[in-house]
């Protein structure tokens, strides 16, 4: 009896050891087609086009706020909704994808625990406010063309910025920014060198200021701000220099088509993994009792004739 009630208690725990991992990595759904899902303290979101801006504190993944570390973005999502990770101390690592365009308003503001960001090539806007107050950031390393600064985006950031070798920026550019934030953002080469030397500025290489147009320009509703793309606020500490003018317009930031965007699931989504093993468990748990049942009424059985004798 005593082997039994240990094969019932060892059935158990193989259950709760199957069970618990699928419930850690449950996915679930927001937004037009969008899912998250977080395993220990990765928070991973999935998704094609732009997520939908959150208020402060309204991410769907806010309770779990003091777990994640970690951050990746799958699927060809090319916006971070805004407020999504606002004050988020402990996220240390940000995955873009290959597809990230524009880091929305707040996104990432005050996320003390960012060290350093690596930003694919197809990136092109800093939003308002996306990482303000991120003290620790002291790299952001792009690998496309010279994005978008919206107004405050690195505002109480100290952050030297790299630009690839093989697609340098223009050097007017870099110059009015600099100036615009007043020393406190610096951009190098990927390789280290400074591209810009008030000393040496007549004898900068001339290709880097004839990108093509359609590389270096903001979007068109950028060129609406031409007097915050790169300010800081008035009554905190106003930029010695005016800000640079936007580029000429460019084409809109790419939304995934209509037609590709998977119907949105039911809230929580559907765990079959998890209900398939459950069922599997139940399964197996009621056959151990129907076999331990069946049992003790044989052993009862043959135990009555034996005092009957």
């Amino acid at each position: 009896m005593k082997n039994r009630i240990l094969s019932l208690l060892l059935l158990l725990c193989l259950l709760a050891s199957l069970c618990l991992p699928v419930l850690a990595t449950e996915v679930q759904s927001f937004g037009n087609g969008f899912t998250w899902s977080l395993d220990g303290s990765t928070l991973t979101v999935s998704g094609s086009g732009n997520m939908p801006d959150f208020t402060e504190g309204g991410a769907p993944w806010a309770a779990h706020k003091n777990q994640i570390s970690r951050v990746v973005f799958t699927g060809g999502i090319t916006y971070v909704g805004a407020y999504s990770f606002k004050d988020y101390d402990g996220i240390t690592s940000v995955d873009f994808g290959s597809a990230m365009y524009e880091i929305g308003a707040e996104a990432f503001r005050g996320c003390d625990g960012l060290t350093a960001l690596h930003m694919p090539a197809s990136f092109k806007v800093f939003g308002k406010n996306c990482l303000r107050g991120c003290t620790n950031l002291t790299a952001i390393h792009c690998a496309g063309r010279f994005p978008s600064f919206r107004s405050n985006c690195l505002w109480d950031t100290y952050a030297k910025i790299y630009f690839p070798v093989e697609r340098p920026w223009g050097i007017e550019y870099i110059k009015q920014l600099e100036e615009a934030f007043n020393g406190r953002i610096e951009f190098l080469a990927s390789d280290g060198t400074d591209p810009y030397d008030p000393s040496l500025e007549t004898t900068a290489p001339t290709e880097e200021t004839t990108m093509p147009t359609v590389e270096t320009t903001a979007p068109t509703e950028e060129t609406t701000e031409p007097t915050e793309e790169t300010t800081v606020p008035t009554e905190e500490t106003a930029a010695p220099t005016a800000p640079p003018t936007a580029p000429p317009p460019q084409t809109a930031p790419p939304t995934a088509p209509q037609e590709t965007v998977p119907p949105p699931a039911e809230p929580g989504g559907i765990n079959w993994a998890g209900w398939i093993l459950g069922l599997l468990a139940l399964v197996l748990l009621m056959s151990l009792v129907t076999w331990i049942f069946l049992a003790n009424q044989k052993q009862g059985k043959y135990s009555a004739k034996k005092k009957k004798r």
